[in-house]
């Protein structure tokens, strides 16, 4: 395709219908079927004698930020009020990122893999009681229960064991509250730790 023709802008395609005989060569149905596409949108188009202008859409005014910029990324994304409490506590990374998994329900628990319709226990392993969720492992399950209550007794710890709130994220931010500020990294490690080695 010759340089011009590439270069051609939406006013100079439009004028005599130049954007129709800068078609070269053979022209299978599925291009004719764009052309007709095309056609239709632009007999109907009236363009402006102003110059373009480029326009942000994620402000109000229209001028870009690195501010709007940011918030358009991230919009519609989940927030996880504990990040704070998982990234800067004092733990090895890895134990870090299985709590962000477990947080987000990104663990491959009997429940998610059913979820997919793969193959999958239909009990939890560790008390053969109830099906396998990442709740059910790091909370409710006996196993998981007997685990926090020994790691906070043995921490004295005065945070009650987790097994009646809706999720580890809940108990955590509630926990973190009622400690005392004296003990508070020890909880935030105590928290950290448990659900790994469980």
């Amino acid at each position: 395709m010759h340089p011009r023709i590439k270069a051609r802008t939406m006013a100079e395609g439009i004028a005599g219908n130049a954007w129709a005989h800068d078609i070269r060569g053979v022209v299978g149905l599925q291009e004719i079927g764009q052309y007709l596409r095309t056609w239709q949108l632009v007999t109907h188009t009236t363009l402006s004698t102003e110059p373009d202008k480029l326009a942000w859409n994620w402000t109000a005014n229209g001028v870009y930020s690195a501010r709007s910029c940011y918030r358009a990324t991230f919009h519609g994304s989940m927030t996880c009020r504990s990040w704070k409490l998982i990234w800067k506590g004092w733990a090895p990374p890895k134990v870090k990122f299985f709590h962000w998994l477990a947080n987000q329900d990104h663990c491959w628990t009997a429940e998610r893999l059913a979820r997919r319709g793969l193959h999958h226990h239909p009990r939890c392993l560790l008390c053969d009681q109830e099906p396998e969720s990442i709740r059910h492992l790091l909370l409710t399950c006996p196993f998981a229960r007997q685990a926090w209550h020994e790691t906070l007794s043995w921490l004295r710890l005065p945070a009650p064991s987790p097994e009646h709130d809706a999720s580890l994220q809940d108990w955590w931010l509630r926990a973190r509250d009622a400690t005392p500020l004296s003990l508070r990294k020890a909880l935030m490690s105590a928290v950290l730790r448990v659900p790994w080695m469980i």
